[in-house]
Formats: structure tokens, C-alpha cells, sequence
């Protein structure tokens, strides 16, 4: 190699050196501050707000003279309003604010709807069990099944509904049970009930006098 070769070749070397150019043994991620015009745009992609509905319910209030009676209130759910979410709501009792205006509720956690069908007018109402009900033959028991049938019967909007059986499910199936009523004559086992039978549960002013089975209003 000559001397002008060797002279450029040692320059070369020396100006490497002079940068300092750092060689890592291992691969590492770079992590750099892009300007905002190479920034990828935002998501503006946002969900739509779950469609609800107004619906109405029984729940039982606490009067001044200590009795448990049925009155109507409104709710907002989610979905489609099936009689199933309706239902559902009956067995989660009052919000907090229904319980400052004296609502309360006769269920325990425990029970579910798990189905309903509807034929010619008499509504199956499908639980799982009965664990959430009152397990004594009380005011409170049959409270709780008087909201769950006047609730269907009165209450839920384009449904034709005139009377109602409770069936548990169970190891062999579904099985009507015998539903326990404060008015009328007790119905035979696994017979329909209607809000007939519970009429004297119902808050004053409540009742159509043409239609003592329907609210006022309806």
C-alpha cells in the first residue's frame, strides 16, 4: 500500500473514533419524539349509548299504619324490555332513592328468572329457585309473588297477559308450585293466579273501577 493509501486509510479510522458512534451487543427498542404531523390520528371511534326504555313496576311501600301495600314506578332498563329484564327488576327491589320514599322490598338475593312463555294469554315465569322469597307463609310471601303477577298482568305494555304460573325448576324439570294469593279463594296446586288475587295489596286509587284488575290510568 502506498503512502498516500496508508494516510487515508488512518484518516478514515480517526474520524470513526471522533464521532463516538455507540455499537450495542444486543438489539433495543428506539424511542423517539415524533412532531405532531407524524403522529398517527386520534380514534374517534366511539361506542353508542345503550338504548333504554321506560317501563313500570310493582314495588311495595310501608304505609303510615304499618301495612305493606303495591304502587307503581317507572324505570329505565337497558335492551329490549323483555318480560324477562322486566321481571327482573321486580326481584332487585327498590333503588336508594325508592328506599328514602319508604319502598321496600320483601326478596333476599337468591332468585331468577331464567325464562317466560307466553301462550293465549297465561304467562309461564321460569325460576330457578325460590331462595330470594320469604320462606314463611307471611304477609311478606305473599307480597312478593303479588309484584311479580301484577307486575305481568298490569303492567307490561303490549303483552296480552291475564294470568300467570310460577314454575321452579328443578333435578326433574320444570315444575308448576302452588302460588300463595291474599284474596280470593286459594287456587289449585300449580293452578294460574291473576291480580285478582292480590287485589287487597294494591295501594288505594290504584284500581279501575270498570276493570278492578287494571290501574287507574292504564
Amino acid at each position: 500500500m502506498g503512502l498516500r493509501h496508508l494516510s487515508a486509510a488512518l484518516l478514515t479510522l480517526s474520524l470513526f473514533a471522533g464521532c463516538s458512534i455507540p455499537i450495542d451487543e444486543h438489539a433495543r427498542d428506539l424511542v423517539a419524539e415524533l412532531p405532531d404531523a407524524l403522529l398517527p390520528p386520534a380514534s374517534t371511534t366511539t361506542e353508542a349509548p345503550a338504548a333504554t326504555e321506560s317501563v313500570q313496576i310493582y314495588m311495595a311501600r310501608l304505609t303510615d299504619d304499618d301495612r305493606m301495600l303495591l304502587e307503581v314506578v317507572d324505570r329505565e332498563i337497558a335492551g329490549d324490555g323483555s318480560i324477562n329484564v322486566i321481571l327482573d327488576k321486580v326481584l332487585a327491589g327498590p333503588t336508594v332513592a325508592e328506599q328514602e320514599s319508604e319502598f321496600i322490598s320483601p326478596f333476599a338475593e337468591g332468585s331468577a328468572v331464567i325464562g317466560t312463555v307466553l301462550l293465549e294469554g297465561l304467562l309461564e315465569i321460569h325460576l330457578d329457585s325460590l331462595d330470594g322469597f320469604p320462606q314463611d307463609d307471611s304477609a311478606g310471601n305473599r307480597l312478593a309473588f303479588a309484584m311479580l303477577v301484577c307486575t305481568a298482568v298490569n303492567l307490561v305494555a303490549g303483552a296480552e297477559i291475564d294470568r300467570v304460573t310460577i314454575l321452579l325448576d328443578s333435578a326433574d324439570g320444570l315444575e308448576a308450585i302452588n302460588v300463595p294469593v291474599s284474596d280470593g279463594d286459594p287456587p289449585e296446586e300449580g293452578a294460574p293466579v291473576t291480580c285478582r288475587n292480590y287485589i287487597g295489596l294494591l295501594s288505594d286509587g290504584l284500581t279501575d273501577p270498570d276493570d278492578p284488575e287494571r290501574p287507574s290510568g292504564s
